[in-house]
Order: structure tokens, then C-alpha cells, then sequence
């Protein structure tokens, strides 16, 4: 995401809810869980999306480490949207609960002190697969410090890489062989903006990269930012520094808004130019949960104007150019049904693990705190439903 440098960042936006955030794992909660037969029918819904054919499963490559595993979702009790489902009645309890039910991507960060990292990631596995070994658990780790606007002013200081470089190592030891599919470090592009242009962000994600990459069962995906953000080469080299040389391959529109079609072209190209680099067979993954109705940063600065990273919702499900959510969560990347021509369905197959909502549309600014109106708006405008 690209905040004017004189936004309030991202990073500042969470780490001022940072207790609430230890909470949202670390501490057992008070509250009743949701029905068990609520949660097990909205899953087997899910899984039955997922199934609905034998050719939309061939559709999944064969070495593709997200496909023929169950897409868990956490439902802790303060999470934003399950917290906002438990607590909620009539048509609010219903709209939110099509979003709530979904696998999402949940993002750890310095809010999780090195101490307490170890114990949120093991509660969170432990939500979200139920102890299950064929469960697949999604993360984003986006703990570099300082990040975002942050990191055009400064470097990481020798105890803050150090710290970095231990909460890794633990966080790390705590997935141990669970089936994870994990965004590294997004809105990477922010690399390019640090003081002297300095390796040592990007080496602290290369470290991260190895780390986890040499996980069992976990698929490293580093971020590449957008479309509309970062061409071609400088995605190149952006990876190359951040350790694509370990990672499954990479993630793009993580907190932009741009078309699934416009991101299965451009990152087809990356994953030619990276090979012609010598780094064959990567592949990645698309955030489609901000893309129902897509539009690029350009255009949106030119009609719309400032506040990029909390643009304005969907009215209607007939507007364009608006948020909303896209693509449901998915491994079948070129599934029939999904509003892309055979062209685009090909690439995707060659070269997309799968379409994931990494992106946060019902959060103020993709990051805190939780807003009920978007959540609401976005829920009623997908065009998925």
C-alpha cells in the first residue's frame, strides 16, 4: 500500500491496538465459542464450493502444495470478524458471517512480542486445524521494524535485526510440520525507499525466507507488491534480494485493489523473468479479498483522490471501481465459473497456487481498527455470493 508521507502509516495504525492484538490469540477468552454445528456447516459449505466438480479439482496442479487440503479458518473469539459474527443478530449476523466463515490470512507482527509469539502461533494452529494434519493454516508475517513510510527514514537498529532474527526462529519452531501457506513481509516494495538504499530489510526477509522455507510442510510466498505497482523488473529484483532462492514463489495485490486478470498477466511475467535469472519453477499466489470491483492506484488518485488505503466501499452491487471482496478463497485457480477468459484460466494453472484473502477490506486502512460499515458494505456487494 502507498500512504502519502504525510499519512498516518499502517504500522502505526496496528501497533496502537497491540494489546487487543496479543489478545486475539494469546488470551483465552471469556466468551462462549461459536456453535460447534454453526462452524461445521459453514465449513462443509466451504468444502463443498471447493468440490463442487471433479474438473475444477484437476484444474489444481499437481505439485501444488495448497490443493487437496482443507482451507481452515480461525474463529478465536476476538478475532474482527468472528468477534463482530458472535455479537451481532438478524441481517448484520448473516451479511458478516459470509465473510467471517471464509479461510483468511492473519497477519502476525511486532504486536506479538518475541515472548509471546511461540504461544499465539501454536493457539492459532491450534484453532484453525482442530489438530487435524490435513488442514492447511494461512499466515502473513509482517514484522520487519521499521516498515511502511517508517523505513524511508531509518534502519533497523543491531537489536532490532537481532530481535527480528529471534521472533522468526521462534515463530518458525512453533509451525513446525503444519501445512502452511505463508505471505512474507507485505507491501515489500517499501525496501526500495530505506536510507542509502540499504540490503539490510531485504536481508532480514531473505533470512526469514530460509527459515521458513525449510519447514516441512510450509510454502513460502515473499511479496511482490501489484500490478500497478511494481513492474517487472524491479519485482525481480525486489525477490532476488528477499530470498526468492528459498520461497515457493511470491504474492501479489496484498493491499492494492487491482484485477485478478491484470495480476495473473503480470506475475506470469515475473515468473518468466525470474526464471530466465536462473530461478525456475516458482510460482505465486493473488489476494482477491479486495477485488470484486477492481481499480489500479492511478486511477483511483485521479477520480477519487487521497486515502488510497481505505478507499471508499462498494454502494451497490451493480458500481465499479469500488472495494469490495473478490474471488472466494481457493486453490482452484481456473475453476469454471470465474469471470476470466480460457487465455487467462491457462496461465493461472501454469503458475498460480491459488487466490487467497490476504487483504483486509473490513478493517479501517486494511489494518485497525475494525469497521462495522465496511465489513457490512463489502459483505453485501460481493459479487461472489
Amino acid at each position: 500500500m502507498r500512504p502519502s508521507r504525510t499519512e498516518f502509516p499502517r504500522s502505526c495504525l496496528i501497533l496502537v491496538l497491540a494489546a487487543l492484538a496479543v489478545l486475539a490469540v494469546v488470551v483465552p477468552s471469556g466468551t462462549a465459542p461459536v456453535a460447534h454445528a454453526q462452524i461445521t456447516a459453514h465449513a462443509q459449505q466451504t468444502r463443498t464450493v471447493q468440490s463442487r466438480s471433479t474438473q475444477a479439482r484437476t484444474t489444481a496442479s499437481a505439485a501444488n502444495p495448497l490443493a487437496n487440503l482443507r482451507w481452515g479458518t480461525y474463529s478465536g473469539s476476538h478475532d474482527e470478524l468472528f468477534n463482530a459474527y458472535r455479537h451481532s443478530s438478524g441481517t448484520t449476523h448473516r451479511l458478516v458471517g459470509t465473510l467471517a466463515f471464509k479461510p483468511r490470512m492473519r497477519w502476525f507482527g511486532a504486536w506479538y512480542s518475541n515472548k509471546w509469539i511461540s504461544t499465539a502461533v501454536h493457539r492459532y494452529i491450534r484453532n484453525v486445524t482442530h489438530g487435524r494434519s490435513d488442514v492447511l493454516v494461512q499466515m502473513a508475517v509482517f514484522r520487519v521494524v521499521p516498515w511502511e513510510t517508517r523505513a524511508c527514514d531509518r534502519l533497523p537498529t543491531t537489536a532490532e535485526q537481532n530481535s527480528y532474527k529471534q521472533w522468526i526462529n521462534r515463530f518458525a519452531s512453533a509451525i513446525g510440520r503444519t501445512h502452511v501457506a505463508l505471505v512474507l513481509q507485505p507491501d515489500l516494495p517499501f525496501a526500495f525507499c530505506v536510507p542509502h538504499h540499504s540490503r539490510i530489510p531485504l536481508n532480514l526477509v531473505s533470512y526469514a525466507a530460509r527459515v521458513f522455507s525449510a519447514l516441512a510442510h510450509t510454502s513460502v510466498y515473499i511479496d511482490a507488491g501489484a500490478a500497478d505497482w511494481s513492474p517487472v523488473d524491479r519485482a525481480v529484483t525486489l525477490l532476488k534480494g528477499a530470498g526468492i532462492r528459498y520461497a515457493r514463489g511470491f504474492a501479489l495485490d496484498a493491499t492494492h485493489y487491482d484485477s485478478t486478470t491484470a495480476e495473473i498477466y503480470h506475475g506470469t511475467k515475473i515468473v518468466r523473468a525470474l526464471r530466465a535469472a536462473g530461478y525456475p519453477t516458482r510460482r505465486f499466489v493473488i489476494n482477491t479479498a479486495t477485488t470484486g470491483r477492481p481499480f489500479t492506484h492511478p486511477w483511483y488518485v485521479h477520480h477519487v483522490g487521497s486515502n488510497f488505503n481505505n478507499a471508499r466501499t462498494c454502494a451497490n452491487r451493480s458500481e465499479r471501481h469500488c472495494v469490495t471482496v473478490g474471488i472466494p478463497p481457493t486453490w482452484h485457480v481456473a475453476a469454471p465459473g470465474l469471470p476470466m477468459s480460457a487465455r487467462v484460466k491457462s496461465l493461472a494453472h501454469k503458475f498460480v497456487d491459488g487466490y487467497m484473502w490476504i487483504g483486509r477490506p473490513w478493517l479501517r486502512n486494511q489494518a485497525s481498527p475494525f469497521d462495522m460499515q465496511r465489513a457490512l458494505a463489502v459483505a453485501r456487494t460481493n459479487p461472489f455470493r
